[in-house]
């Protein structure tokens, strides 16, 4: 979820090239991307923090609340002053700024979501 379609189109690209997870769907705002995950049943969600409407925070806990097991990685320039207080609380299990790139971004999604056949060693 971004509120950006390039962000958004970049992320997907990325992802799709450099690890094995598959893009289930976009959403350009919260209630989009709850109803989406939800129907998808979604492995994992990769939410912008700073959104209009509904925020990534707020979309965060109603997907903890829907989706108990899907990983929730937070990807926002916010992320500096807010990622460690919103992984203590569990509303994420990553936080990441954009400022340190994509690539850093593919680093954490394949340590949560490891290739069939391989476990999570952290």
């Amino acid at each position: 979820m971004d509120d950006s379609t390039a962000v958004r189109g970049a992320v997907r690209r990325v992802v799709e090239a450099k690890t094995r997870l598959t893009v289930c769907d976009e959403a350009s705002d919260g209630l989009s991307a709850i109803q989406k995950a939800t129907n998808v049943g979604c492995d994992l969600v990769l939410l912008d923090i700073n959104m209009p409407g509904l925020s990534g925070i707020e979309t965060a806990s109603a997907l903890r609340l829907a989706l108990p097991n899907t990983k929730i990685v937070g990807f926002s320039v916010l992320a500096k002053e807010l990622g460690e207080q919103l992984v203590a609380q569990k509303k994420f299990d990553a936080v990441l700024s954009k400022l340190h790139g994509i690539m850093k971004l593919v680093e954490t999604l394949k340590s949560l979501i490891p290739p069939v056949g391989e476990t999570n060693t952290s």
